[in-house]
């Protein structure tokens, strides 16, 4: 059989593209309860390789391992058992069990001091490799809303970007407001439907139709669909995500087969994690651990102090600009205000010591 060429397979969840999300979203949640062949299902997906079902799994006759027969893009046929298949999938995609964070562990060793395993040291698993340029493979999305006599009418959504950059300030203001609340000890099953729906609301624009078109400077009336984002149609869309997740048995049609409610809104989520993690290198003074001095959540709890400063540094005229404003044109702002913060700080402790 023919050597297969195989592609090189990323390293963390956050170099993955917007399909290579849905292929290891959907495997979690199809085998969620066999890690194992949830690990080796991704795999299979992101190496391009498909098990030959013209061949049914052959049993060794000298081990009793299950022989399966794989196909490559190019159509090179090659085997892999069971146990190479698993072995080869802890191997290869050792951050998959932790999509939102290795939590590492512990050297352990024998009683005779032998090291038994290794220690794994912790990883947030959101920066790695991040690509700030990242673009979707679809810009919008195609949900089901209503299934009656065998025609299907859609929702459509725009995606969020995997750097989560088309995001605005208020669109975003919205999103940290129920991220938190997901893992919340305490909340039942319910109530995280209720908060997932919530979220799915708000990451995924859905279009409108909208009269004022203001292209080439003039502006003038006529229909046309948009998609922009307001707090009142996202809280609108919360029952349509939620009736969605409850059933599960809705499907949408996205950038790589197809996925559930419940994966569409891992997949959104893991996007929106990981460009908070790369914000937060990006504008360290925004994003400090420090309870003390965090910039950040002093920016958003005197809001409209915030959002007055933005708006003569911006130049705006109304509060609305800020909001509807691009999330990192935003933090650019706060991270120059925190920089100047820290400058008139430094000054006034050295004429104190004068």
């Amino acid at each position: 059989m023919s050597k297969p060429s195989l592609p090189a397979l990323p390293h963390s969840w956050s170099e993955l593209s917007w399909q290579q999300l849905c292929v290891c979203w959907q495997a979690k949640m199809r085998y969620g309860g066999n890690p194992d062949v949830a690990r080796v299902a991704a795999l299979l997906d992101l190496l391009g390789c498909t098990v030959c079902r013209e061949k049914a799994p052959v049993i060794h006759t000298l081990t009793g391992e299950t022989v399966y027969q794989l196909r490559d893009r190019e159509g090179c046929q090659w085997t892999l058992t069971a146990r190479e298949a698993a072995h080869l999938g802890s191997h290869t995609l050792p951050w998959f069990d932790y999509p939102y964070g290795d939590p590492g562990e512990k050297e352990e060793r024998d009683k005779n001091g032998k090291v038994t395993k290794e220690r794994r040291e912790p990883v947030t698993g959101y920066v790695s490799g991040f690509r700030d340029a990242m673009m979707l493979p679809k810009d919008t999305v195609d949900i089901p809303s209503h299934i009656a006599l065998s025609v299907v009418r859609h929702r459509r959504f725009q995606l969020p970007q995997v750097a989560c950059n088309n995001l605005t300030w208020q669109q975003y203001r919205a999103l940290q407001g129920v991220a938190p609340q997901l893992f919340q000890e305490g909340i039942d099953e319910e109530q995280v439907l209720g908060l997932q729906a919530q979220f799915l609301a708000h990451c995924l624009v859905p279009r409108s139709l909208a009269l004022l078109d203001t292209t080439g400077g003039s502006i003038r009336f006529r229909p046309h669909y948009e998609y922009r984002y307001n707090t009142e149609q996202a809280e609108s869309m919360v029952p349509f995500f939620e009736r969605g997740l409850k059933r599960e048995g809705k499907r949408w049609q996205g950038g790589h087969g197809k996925a559930t409610f419940g994966t569409l809104f891992h997949i959104a989520f893991q996007c929106y994690q990981t460009a908070l993690e790369y914000y937060s290198v990006s504008y360290p003074l925004l994003f400090s651990d420090s309870k003390k001095n965090d910039q950040l959540r002093d920016a958003l709890t005197g809001e409209v102090g915030t959002i007055n400063t933005i708006m003569k540094y911006a130049g705006y005229a109304e509060q609305q600009q800020v909001y509807d404003s691009n999330l990192p044109f935003v933090l650019d702002i706060l991270n120059t205000m925190a920089k100047e913060a820290k400058e008139i700080e430094k000054m006034n402790s050295k004429i104190k010591k004068k």
